[in-house]
C-alpha cells in the first residue's frame, strides 16, 4: 500500500479535554505534553492545537482519583486536532481515561482546517463587553415625537 493510500484511510479528529484546576500552571505543559504522546503513540500526527486556558465550568464536576475524589468549579480547557487511522481511537480513548490530570475529554472527527479557538472566542467576548460598556455610557439622545 502506498502512502497516498495511507493518507486516504486516515480521519482528521479532534481531541478536547478539561485539565482538573488542582495541576499547577507549572505542570500544565506536562500533562499537555502527555496528551500529545498519546497521539504520536497510536502514529497519529499533530495538525493544530490551542494550550489550554484557565476557565469557570457552567457546573460542578467530580473525578476520583484512588481514593481522592475532586469536586471542581473551573478547569484548564484546550485541545489538539491530530490525523490518524480510525482504529487507533480506542487506543486514544484508553489512554486518555488513564491521565490523572485529565477531569473530562471529547473525541470527534473534524475538519482539516480550524475555524474556531478558545483565545478568538475570548477576544469577542471582551469586545462585546467593551461595546455594551461604550454603549451604556453614551448620551441618550431626546427622540422627537411623532404628532398625528
Amino acid at each position: 500500500m502506498s502512502t497516498t493510500e495511507d493518507h486516504k484511510e486516515r480521519q482528521v479528529y479532534e481531541l478536547g479535554y478539561l485539565i482538573l484546576p488542582s495541576v499547577t500552571e507549572d505542570s500544565l505543559s506536562n500533562v499537555v505534553d502527555s496528551i500529545k504522546g498519546i497521539m504520536k503513540k497510536v502514529g497519529g500526527e499533530e495538525i493544530a492545537s490551542e494550550d489550554p486556558i484557565k476557565i469557570d465550568l457552567a457546573y460542578t464536576m467530580t473525578k476520583s482519583i484512588g481514593a481522592r475524589k475532586y469536586v471542581v468549579n473551573d478547569a484548564y480547557i484546550g485541545w489538539v486536532k491530530f490525523e490518524c487511522e480510525p482504529s487507533s481511537t480506542g487506543d486514544v480513548d484508553g489512554e486518555m481515561k488513564k491521565l490523572e490530570g485529565v477531569l473530562r475529554f471529547l473525541l470527534v472527527k473534524a475538519p482539516r482546517e480550524t475555524t474556531f479557538t478558545f483565545a478568538q472566542a475570548l477576544k469577542a467576548k471582551e469586545d462585546k463587553i467593551k461595546e455594551l460598556e461604550e454603549a451604556k455610557q453614551a448620551p441618550v439622545e431626546a427622540v422627537p415625537k411623532v404628532v398625528e
